[in-house]
């Protein structure tokens, strides 16, 4: 099995649906979280590793573009949110003035290669976020940009 620059995938097997659930440091999240990789055969595509690989290499050029995307993801649901709950939503989601207040309110979970299309070069990124405790937060990488920042499931969609 081949390895990608910062991950190792010496003793990794697929688990019962077929996904290398593998280790890896991220620059964007700052600490280890899981890298998955689906598949339909239990094998990783060659395009697959490939796009781990090129992930890997761009994240650090990625990172200011998703958390302002985020940041902007974040103030539309602030405003939907003090609409609903009135003064009582600031628990749930405090004001927040930029990125680093922001990665307060994040957890990371992990990183998702695309499986569908190699043309597509899609990756998402999920976070657990203390304003959607239930359904977290997803971002969609498409063609090395931010497509999309909504719940964890749209990191799925690829």
């Amino acid at each position: 099995m081949e390895s990608i620059t910062g991950i190792s995938l010496e003793g990794i097997e697929p688990d019962e649906y077929g996904r290398y659930i593998i280790p890896y440091v991220s620059e964007i999240f700052e600490k280890e979280v899981t890298l998955t990789i689906p598949t339909e055969s239990g094998v990783i595509e060659e395009w697959q590793l490939n796009l781990a690989y090129q992930f890997c290499e761009k994240e650090k050029e990625l990172k200011e573009q998703i958390f302002e995307s985020i940041l902007a993801y974040y103030h539309d649901c602030w405003v939907d949110l003090k609409a609903q709950f009135g003064e009582n939503f600031a628990h749930l989601v405090p004001s927040v003035e930029n990125a680093s207040q922001l990665k307060e309110l994040l957890t990371s979970v992990g990183i998702y290669i695309g499986e569908l299309e190699p043309q597509e070069e899609a990756i998402g990124l999920l976070f657990e976020c203390s304003w959607e405790p239930e359904h977290g937060l997803g971002v969609l990488i498409n063609n090395w940009e931010v497509k999309e920042v909504s719940h964890q499931d749209i990191a799925f969609t690829i």
